[in-house]
């Protein structure tokens, strides 16, 4: 993808451990809205008799919610530190009915969760994978009901792209707009997805997100004193209350395992 053209290292299981805090942080922002506005878009499917797998659970973006309104919700998730998160945001709003897997999704026999789950989520994930279609075909392998990808839009506020190209100077910011790829991979496999689009809010404190800002930009370049200071100054002209609150917007795709037509090869 032209994200992997632009970065200079690749962020192994280590970076999500870093990013666990921060990410609960906003996960977890208007209780659990991401999450929650997906539920909502996905309530048809699932029920208090569901059993839910959530593939790339970070810190249970899927997992608090989910477990409030289906039987049991099982989180594959290789970051030690996220299944932390997991566990403590588990305690704090009284959550049991769930599982972990703590490994990395191409390690789990699918063949041992075969048609187990009423549905197989994933959520900003999918890009790490070099082979896109044979994780979905996994996630497939595992679910007697429906598979959903929620991804991002790839939407970068102004805001955003000015601090881009003051730490990145005239290279291009990367696109990340994968779900018209991920539909289009879909149909032209038989099958029949749908879409909905979801806008949700993030906060988090401005530490945090300086830290957030800073992880994120080692991707791509050595973060100097300099640079550092610019993110800082970044944030701080922009939060409000020692908060940092921004508006995003993710796509949700979903469809039935049962209703395919016979793979395109």
């Amino acid at each position: 993808m032209k994200r992997k053209k632009v970065e200079c290292r690749d962020p192994g299981i280590e970076y999500w451990d870093k990013r666990a805090e921060d990410f609960s942080e906003s996960r977890k922002t208007n209780d659990y809205e991401y999450g929650r506005k997906v539920i909502e878009v996905l309530h048809e499917i699932i029920n208090s008799n569901s059993e839910v797998l959530d593939i790339g659970a970070g810190p249970g973006t899927f997992v608090i919610p989910f477990a409030k309104k289906v039987k049991k919700i099982t989180a594959v998730e290789p970051s030690k530190g996220m299944v932390e998160r997991i566990r403590k945001n588990a305690q704090d709003e009284g959550v049991k009915n769930f599982d972990i897997i703590n490994k990395v999704w191409q390690e789990v026999d699918t063949f041992e969760l075969a048609r187990k789950y009423d549905l197989v989520i994933c959520s900003i994930v999918l890009w790490i994978f070099k082979n896109v279609w044979e994780q979905l075909k996994r996630m497939e392998q595992a679910s007697k009901g429906y598979c959903c990808v929620v991804t991002g839009t790839g939407d970068w506020n102004d805001e955003e792209q000015k601090l881009w190209h003051k730490v990145m100077g005239d290279i291009k910011k990367p696109s990340y707009s994968e779900y018209p790829l991920i539909y289009n991979l879909l149909y032209s496999k038989g099958r029949f997805p749908n879409v909905n689009i979801i806008n949700y809010t993030s906060e988090r404190s401005v530490e945090n997100k300086i830290r957030h800002r800073k992880l994120f930009f080692e991707k791509y370049i050595e973060v100097t004193p300099d640079i550092e200071q610019m993110i800082r100054d970044h944030v701080l002209v922009r939060s409000e209350g020692g908060k940092y609150k921004e508006e995003g917007r993710a796509a949700v795709i979903w469809w039935s395992v049962r209703e395919k037509k016979e793979e395109i090869k």
